[in-house]
């Protein structure tokens, strides 16, 4: 059996009975832990009848850790305790979490409880804010102007900056860019609830409730074998809801809205599941192939129209590339924007330290900068 544990902020309030029941039976080489500054362990060896947790764990990689880790629990029961969550921001507890459903390991996972808080108190005072700036007498003008049209952007807006924080890591800028999420959805219940059409109750209910009903594995006595097996009863749960009656296409239910990307891989990921597939990667890759010459005809027939016609068919087979690696192409284009964009800056800043403009340096200069810039990634 592998316990894995999440130590949350370091209060042993936060462990579960769970937790401290496998702690308590658990001792000697498999009782095993990450960052032995978090204040939990300390208080855990000093108050727990002699706890004593692996201490070499902080000197290896996740990898390593992650397979000393099932090393242990293969030998017999183990436990591995990491700060905060199991499954957040402890990528060895992420590695040994999949390998042991992969090997098919007794497996348990304690989550910390979160600390307490009035948080109904503190949603509806964002709630009360919110309908205090569209008051009509003494609200703020900009917020009594808006419409669900107007909001729309912010929406999108609001959601990119929330995965931009997600990528670099920041939890404080996290909290601060969810917060502005949030405020979007309830600034369109509250434009809602005073056209009398719902409210944020009739928001919060109807998730509540989808979420119980596409979760019979865990709010029923349904059971499942794996993620797989929970995907394919969300879609079959889904089809029986109101609104999915009148869809006469599998690409139905789509939202236009999406980027291009997404939506394109969206639309490939539906078509597949009917069959209509490339069998292999390599197949793929010669429609790839394929495109990219019917391109080049095209521009050289000088035929815009039609180029950029095959412009969207390359993009198109693209992305079922990326399906077949299991790679979301939005992803892979946003990080390769992100090396560009930190490559061509290496190239401004190498033209600024001689007093040029990069307009004054030459493509070859331009390239062996380019080059350097690369080589200073790898390493």
């Amino acid at each position: 059996m592998l316990t894995v544990i999440g130590l949350g902020t370091g209060s042993a309030d936060e462990l579960s009975l769970g937790a401290w029941d496998a702690l308590r039976r658990t001792s000697g080489p498999r009782l095993l832990a990450r960052r032995r500054g978090h204040p939990a362990l300390a208080w855990l060896e000093s108050h727990e009848g002699g706890l004593v947790f692996d201490a070499a764990f902080d000197a290896l990689t996740d990898a390593e850790a992650a397979e000393r880790v099932l090393e242990a629990a293969q030998a017999g029961d183990a436990v591995y305790v990491v700060p905060g969550h199991p499954l957040f921001g402890e990528p060895s507890a992420l590695i040994v979490i999949e390998a042991a459903r992969r090997e098919s390991l007794s497996l348990r996972v304690f989550a910390p409880a979160p600390p307490p808080t009035d948080s109904a108190a503190d949603f509806d005072a964002l709630v009360a804010v919110m309908a205090r700036l569209r008051d009509p007498l003494t609200g703020c003008p900009w917020d009594r102007e808006q419409t669900h049209k107007t909001l729309r952007k912010y929406v999108i807006e609001e959601a990119y900056e929330v995965v931009e924080a997600i990528d670099g890591g920041n939890p404080r800028k996290l909290t601060e860019e969810l917060g502005d999420l949030l405020l979007q959805v309830v600034f369109h219940a509250q434009l809602a609830a005073e056209a009398g059409q719902f409210t944020i109750s009739d928001v919060t209910q109807s998730i509540v409730e989808k979420l119980i009903r596409r979760h019979p594995h865990v709010f029923g006595d349904l059971s499942v074998s794996g993620s797989d097996q929970v995907l394919v009863n969300w879609e079959k749960i889904k089809r029986g809801e109101p609104g999915y009656e009148d869809r006469t296409s599998i690409l139905d239910g789509i939202p236009p809205a999406l980027p291009a990307l997404m939506r394109a891989l969206e639309v490939s990921k539906r078509v597949v599941k009917v069959g209509f597939e490339w069998p292999t990667v390599s197949e793929v890759l010669d429609k790839v192939e394929e495109e990219i010459r019917e391109l080049r005809a095209e521009i050289a027939a000088g035929e815009t129209d039609r180029a950029g016609d095959e412009l969207g068919d390359l993009l198109f087979t693209l992305v079922n590339v990326a399906r077949h690696l299991k790679i979301d192409p939005e992803d892979a284009l946003r990080r390769m924007t992100k090396r560009f964009t930190a490559r061509f800056q290496h190239i401004e800043e190498y033209a600024s330290a001689r007093g040029a403009a990069v307009s004054d340096l030459t493509l070859a200069e331009m390239e062996t900068v380019w080059q350097s810039a690369k080589e200073r990634e790898r390493a």
